[in-house]
């Protein structure tokens, strides 16, 4: 009788314990959970009133002078009308630093949006890439999934950025959901036949028909990339065209 008891009390003891540790993980999840989301938040503030330092009061635009003090570290700003997608975006040595730290360089789960270590800094070249998270709050690249409809594509079809030299607009004419199987992050073509070839994959991939103007071997490509809410491990995959650049006065 006397062994059933002691058993019993360790057992007692044991779950007890075990049900402490459980508590206490979920605490600490919880903890981190609330203080990722308000280091999210704290930080969406700080860019839109960095956003608004930039614009000039004449023109409504970002000012280039100050675009270039602005985040010493990024490269550039994108923004897409009607969308969250309005931030500056960083380039690294890799493609991972950025997946999970901010613009200030600090640990965050929401990471940045973040030019493809493998394009040059002037971003002049054929084919620019950008990516960011699919964040479950409506940030970062979340907005790309909106692409899904035909009529927000209709509506909200332009890209703007702004890097310390140029503002470019460009014009969405593909977009859609694939497996990381298909490689549409290729920088580097032969020739202007594979480099054609390559853009008429990426017409062709796209949910919706494009009825712009016939692409030549002198297309410049920007390419926004983030994971896919509709397909397991894919990504949802938007592609421009440039219609337009303007060079800031020096």
């Amino acid at each position: 009788m006397l062994i059933n008891i002691s058993k019993n009390t360790f057992v007692s003891k044991l779950i007890g314990l075990l049900l402490l540790i459980v508590f206490c993980w979920s605490g600490l999840y919880l903890f981190q959970y609330a203080l990722d989301e308000y280091q999210i938040y704290r930080l969406e503030k700080e860019l839109d009133q960095e956003k608004k330092e930039v614009i000039s009061e004449v023109t409504g635009e970002l000012d280039a002078g100050e675009l270039k003090e602005l985040h010493s570290g990024s490269v550039g700003w994108i923004t897409i009308e009607g969308t969250a997608i309005d931030y500056p975006f960083l380039q690294a040595e890799d493609n991972n630093y950025y997946l999970d730290h901010d613009c200030n360089n600090h640990s965050s789960v929401q990471g940045s949006i973040f030019l493809d270590y493998r394009i040059k800094k002037n971003i002049e070249d054929k084919h620019i890439i950008l990516y960011g998270h699919n964040m479950k709050d409506g940030t970062m690249f979340h907005d790309l999934n909106m692409y899904k409809e035909e009529s927000f594509l209709k509506d909200h079809k332009y890209v703007n950025i702004y890097d310390p030299d140029n503002y470019t607009k460009w014009e969405i004419f593909s977009t859609y959901s694939t497996d990381p199987g298909f490689d549409y992050l290729q920088t580097k073509f032969e020739s202007d036949e594979e480099y054609l070839s390559f853009i008429n994959q990426l017409v062709s991939k796209s949910d919706f028909s494009y009825k712009g103007k016939p692409f030549s071997e002198k297309e410049r490509l920007l390419t926004l990339s983030t994971c896919s809410v509709d397909l397991d491990g894919g990504r949802r995959v938007v592609h421009a065209r440039l219609i337009d650049k303007k060079t800031f006065a020096q």
